[in-house]
């Protein structure tokens, strides 16, 4: 939108407390903390603020927008009281988050089975909501696979998430260490935004991590977040962690970005093997979840946007080459109709015009 043209992105940054480094505020290109991804450690500065055009972009985990979104995104408000307060004239800004030295070791997770001991004991816990299921089942999935697959719904309240943390703990699950969960004012609770819940497991079927699904989908490069409390009172971070779906006996699994795009085409094609990365750039444990799995071909299937996205295409270049790279694997490269998005759509179509 045009009004949003004028807007300095380096002052909206500073009024959303983003670190800057000072070192590059006199040039076009302002460097700075990435408040989505973090960087994937502290003391780096992979966003880029372009002073020129007042919009920014992360040169690691590919998030972009300008002043207004950038803003509304961070502060928890919509585009036009985003707008609004940008346009305002106060110049007080929030102190940026310190780095961590390195005597303060940022918090790592909690070993993997006993994070997977207590995901599952949350989904226990938890229900799916109609609205919830109602997407599920429009993306092509069955009541028998989405309960299967333990989609549930993030708590809507704070009494509910504050509960939540408490079954958990009475059930002897350490919540430090377990991200996404959190003290506030004293109270254990979990944080992250309203939507549900994908678990992300390995090959063994140990859930890793959750991703949450936003309910909030104007954002249409934001509609995933990993559950996390990265820099909360005795929070802890979450990596981009590689999902495994389907029949892990196949050798030949097709490789895909997304738990759930993968969860969905797995089950469209007969529980087909998806490997599934959490997003183009995030290829961290790619390379040894293949080998571990032991097949002898890999099927590329990423989105179709890397015909148009030349920042997606030259990731998903940076992945081919990782990935055949594996001595003895066979790799090649699945199309379809470019007015399907993603390989769960096409294949959802596929079925539709059974």
């Amino acid at each position: 939108m045009k009004q949003y043209d004028k807007l300095p992105i380096v002052d909206a940054a500073r009024r959303c407390g983003v670190a800057l480094d000072s070192r590059t505020l006199r040039r076009r290109e302002v460097e700075a903390t990435c408040p989505f991804c973090h960087d994937h450690g502290p003391g780096k500065y992979h966003l880029s603020l372009n002073t020129a055009t007042d919009q920014y972009r992360c040169h690691l985990c590919g998030t972009r927008g300008n002043s207004v979104t950038l803003y509304a995104q961070l502060m928890g408000v919509t585009n036009r009281e985003a707008y609004q307060a940008l346009k305002q004239e106060g110049k007080v800004y929030p102190m940026p988050r310190q780095e961590a030295s390195p005597k303060d070791a940022e918090r790592q997770p909690l070993p993997l089975e006993r994070r997977h001991e207590a995901y599952a004991a949350m989904l226990d816990h938890l229900t799916l909501l109609d609205q919830h299921r109602e997407n599920l089942l429009e993306r092509g999935l069955s009541e028998e696979r989405i309960a299967r697959n333990q989609y549930r719904s993030m708590p809507e309240t704070d009494a509910g998430r504050r509960l939540l943390a408490a079954l958990l703990r009475s059930c002897g699950h350490e919540l430090l260490g377990l991200p996404g969960f959190r003290t506030y004012y004293g109270d254990w609770t979990i944080s992250g935004p309203k939507g549900f819940l994908v678990p992300v497991r390995n090959q063994n079927g140990l859930i890793q991590g959750m991703k949450i699904r936003l309910d909030d989908a104007d954002k249409p490069d934001r509609k995933y977040r990993w559950l996390s409390s990265r820099d909360l009172t005795n929070g802890t971070r979450s990596y981009s962690y590689i999902h495994v779906t389907g029949d892990t006996t196949q050798k030949r699994a097709f490789l895909t970005e997304g738990p759930l795009k993968g969860d969905v085409a797995s089950y469209l094609a007969h529980d087909a093997l998806f490997v599934c990365v959490g997003g183009v750039n995030a290829i961290c444990g790619l390379k040894k979840t293949l080998v571990g799995l032991g097949v002898s071909r890999v099927v590329e299937a990423m989105d179709m946007d890397q015909m148009t996205n030349p920042d997606v295409r030259n990731a998903v270049l940076a992945m081919r080459k990782e990935v055949q790279a594996i001595k003895g694997l066979k790799y090649t490269k699945y199309t379809w109709n470019p007015a399907y998005k993603g390989i769960d759509d096409y294949f959802l179509s596929r079925v539709a015009a059974m």
